[in-house]
């Protein structure tokens, strides 16, 4: 039987971090969290009447990180609680969602398919946020990067954007999860293997294949070796895109995502890739697109994604 957690602040403080570890001591549900929260003023937006006292969180049985990430959010919005594990259909109202997998994936497929307002959650759109902050997103899995820039959280990421780089010896092939293919991106198993293959009848350089770890954090780590001598970096919706980008790195996104307006989805041109103007703007509108979770309970994300409709 479902479960559901109604909010309070004492339930919140007592439950972030979850301390549920495997075997070894390592838990993938948390692998980006740190305890740091960055601190940034409130947008000082008007708190929107439609939804309000609405919203219901879904979260994975064992998903301690996905449970605290939706409380935050349903907090924000005002809303009641979040179901763990998920029921069978969805409360009435809005749904939210930190990531989309199997056992909640019927879930999302009835939001969208009834018109829902849904929202997804999920991490940092640059590695330099990761465990502090949170995307948030409305109806859509990753914002487009053409949100009004939002400068001094980009300032405060504290990252740089590197000059581009129209010379590289390889190519990094960025891959995503099964789960995340299959039931997100709605791809076969072989997607993978069917991009490899076109992408090697357009070039003949060497190709580094990064295959997915639930370790962000070591994933982050061991990107910025392989963007060195970076011919381009592909992939179809991974984070992985935005730090090529911010490295001078040319990218290639086959699915709809934050990276694309700044890339080619053409495999056959792997040997083109484009140096599009704006990066800068595009990064500035994206840093405005996450948020800490003090943010989320405080209603900063939810009142700036209204404000947006």
């Amino acid at each position: 039987m479902e479960s559901i957690h109604h909010l309070n602040s004492r339930d919140l403080a007592s439950t972030w971090p979850p301390v549920i570890c495997s075997s070894d001591g390592y838990d993938a549900t948390l692998e980006n969290w740190r305890p740091e929260i960055d601190e940034f003023p409130s947008a000082g937006l008007a708190v929107p009447r439609v939804f309000q006292g609405q919203m219901c969180g879904y979260a994975a049985k064992g998903k301690a990180k996905a449970r605290v990430v939706c409380e935050a959010f349903v907090q924000g919005a005002g809303g009641s609680g979040v179901f763990q594990p998920p029921p069978a259909r969805l409360s009435p109202g809005a749904a939210c969602f930190f990531g989309v997998t199997e056992p909640t994936q019927h879930l999302w497929r009835q939001a969208v398919r009834q018109g829902t307002d849904w929202y997804y959650l999920d991490n940092a759109y640059f590695d330099a946020a990761r465990g502090r902050l949170f995307r948030a997103v409305r109806r859509g899995v990753q914002a487009t990067g053409s949100e009004r820039p939002d400068w001094k959280r980009f300032a405060s990421l504290g990252v740089e954007i590197a000059p581009w780089k129209n010379s590289g010896r390889h190519l990094v092939v960025a891959v995503q999860s099964s789960t995340y293919m299959s039931v997100v991106a709605g791809k076969s198993g072989g997607w993978w293997e069917q991009a490899l293959a076109e992408i090697r009848q357009h070039t003949d350089r060497p190709i580094q294949v990064r295959g997915w770890r639930s370790n962000k954090m070591a994933l982050a780590a061991s990107l910025k070796e392989a963007l060195v001598d970076c011919w381009a970096l592909v992939t179809w919706s991974s984070a992985a895109a935005n730090e090529a980008l911010l490295a001078g790195v040319p990218v290639f996104v086959a699915g709809d995502c934050a990276a694309s307006k700044m890339g080619l989805s053409d495999f056959t041109k792997i040997e083109s890739p484009i140096y599009p103007p704006g990066r800068a703007a595009w990064a500035a509108a994206l840093a405005g697109q996450q948020w800490s979770l003090e943010e989320f309970r405080s209603g900063v994300a939810w009142r700036t994604l209204q404000a947006a409709v």
